[in-house]
């Protein structure tokens, strides 16, 4: 070989092999690149869906308490007349005790275990206490005793504050985390 052709073959060798190298290089880079993208966008994605379920906790603890807070104005309000309009008012408590559970489900589907908790003992003082009422007018009481009632609604209304403050604890726990 003549050293004109061997200089075009090591010239055409470097050649090749700088652009093998750049490619490496490129494919390398790139496929870094793409990997912080990917994680990136996961992170993204988390922290999306972490909002997410956290509006549907908020959205969750307030409509149980809201709909607490409707049973407990319906006991109040309209149990000590319990006799005269019997079947009325245990409709309302019904289409209210309804909505209860409907609220205490979505805290179960959403909520973490202390809300959780706490809701099922909410959602038990109110229906627990409005059966034992209805257990002792069964049972031939004439009247709604005020005692009975009274418990009822402390009930309700400390199983709804250790609720509140559980939801609470939840929300700023969460709020503090992000």
């Amino acid at each position: 070989m003549d050293s004109g052709t061997t200089t075009q073959l090591i010239t055409v060798g470097a050649t090749l092999g700088g652009v093998v190298l750049t490619l490496l290089t490129t494919t390398f880079v790139e496929g870094r690149k793409l990997k912080a993208t990917q994680r990136t966008e996961a992170l993204k994605r988390a922290a999306d869906r972490a909002t997410w379920l956290r509006d549907e906790r908020v959205k969750a603890y307030a409509g149980l308490s809201t709909a607490s807070e409707e049973a407990f104005q319906l006991i109040r309000a309209e149990f000590p007349g319990l006799l005269k309009d019997r079947d009325v008012i245990e409709d309302r408590w019904r289409e209210r005790r309804g909505e209860l559970r409907k609220a205490y489900n979505q805290v179960e589907l959403f909520g973490t275990d202390e809300p959780r908790r706490r809701g099922k003992e909410l959602w038990k003082a109110a229906r627990g206490g409005v059966n034992a009422v209805l257990a002792e007018l069964d049972a031939g009481e004439p009247l709604v005793r005020k005692e009975s009632l009274d418990r009822v609604l402390t009930g309700i209304s400390e199983a709804g504050e250790r609720f509140l403050e559980a939801c609470r604890a939840d929300v700023q726990g969460t709020a503090e985390e992000h």
